[in-house]
């Protein structure tokens, strides 16, 4: 072969060489703007909690305190484990209060309701309400089971703009966070009144607390994982810390003080004596 020809193959080679790199930064290219619709979703750090139960779909967390003050964490994944609302027997002309119950009677009824493919792991207190009156009526609203109970007596005067909804559907394994609005009695099967997080209810004290958050597990903007922060012993912060280390993208408080309490397991974890008109129940399985 002359060094003419030879000349000619490798400048073809070098060629060759060139568009394959410009092939390969394409395609690189490619797939980098491709992950970044799909970011992978980075597991949350426990903040020092330690779990103590799992089962399909649920985990309770604790944390290590000094003394007697204890913090937990619920964190159920709402597509393999089934959150409901529970009430005592509602009554009154508009059928709009609530004959109240302790949280282990609440605990006894979602034992007794336990079937072959779910079985009753947790009973979280819930909304806000009166304590002087029984039945009690419901400060910032309550749907359970489909049925509307009350719009909340406290929503025209109480806690201007801070006013919240936890509201979730059980069937679809979805939940929400918003502010307090009647569309979510309409598009939710299950609504709780709720304050926002930042609310001040004696906020730097430190004082039984009912927290809860949603988080979007999968980045399609839909909340699939529900998380309850519990404690007998908190501030505000602490709970909403706590909630945003576990990943929740919306938070907002429940009742707290007196009517706090948490039974996991048939164990009260955080009891109170405070008989309350309304409970969140979580199932293992569907």
């Amino acid at each position: 072969m002359g060094i003419f020809a030879i000349l000619i193959v490798k400048k073809l080679f070098e060629q060759v060489i060139k568009l394959r790199k410009i092939c390969i930064l394409s395609l690189a290219t490619k797939l980098t703007f491709t992950s970044s619709y799909y970011p992978a979703k980075a597991i949350p750090v426990t903040c020092g909690f330690q779990p103590i139960v799992r089962a399909a779909g649920i985990t309770v967390y604790y944390k290590n305190r000094q003394g007697s003050k204890k913090e937990y964490v619920t964190v159920i994944q709402a597509t393999k484990a089934k959150i409901e609302n529970l009430t005592g027997a509602v009554s009154g002309l508009r059928a709009n209060r609530i004959r109240k119950k302790s949280l282990t009677q609440f605990w006894q009824d979602i034992v007794n309701s336990n079937t072959s493919t779910r079985k009753a792991r947790v009973v979280i207190n819930g909304t806000f309400f009166s304590t002087k009156q029984d039945p009690t009526g419901i400060a910032f609203g309550l749907k359970a089971r489909g049925k509307i109970i009350t719009y909340g007596y406290g929503i025209a005067n109480e806690y201007p703009g801070e006013i919240r909804t936890f509201s979730f559907n059980p069937l679809a394994g979805v939940a929400s966070i918003q502010p307090y609005s009647t569309e979510s009695f309409r598009r939710f099967p299950e609504v709780v009144g709720a304050l926002d997080a930042n609310a001040n209810k004696a906020a730097t004290k430190y004082l039984p607390r009912t927290f809860v958050g949603v988080r979007d597990d999968n980045g399609d903007n839909l909340n699939e994982t529900v998380i309850f922060y519990s404690s007998n012993y908190a501030r505000q912060v602490d709970a909403r810390n706590a909630l945003e280390c576990f990943g929740a993208n919306a938070i907002a408080m429940l009742d707290g003080g007196g009517s706090t309490g948490i039974i996991v397991d048939g164990k009260p974890l955080i009891g109170t004596p405070r008989k309350i008109p309304h409970a969140i129940a979580v199932f293992e399985g569907r």
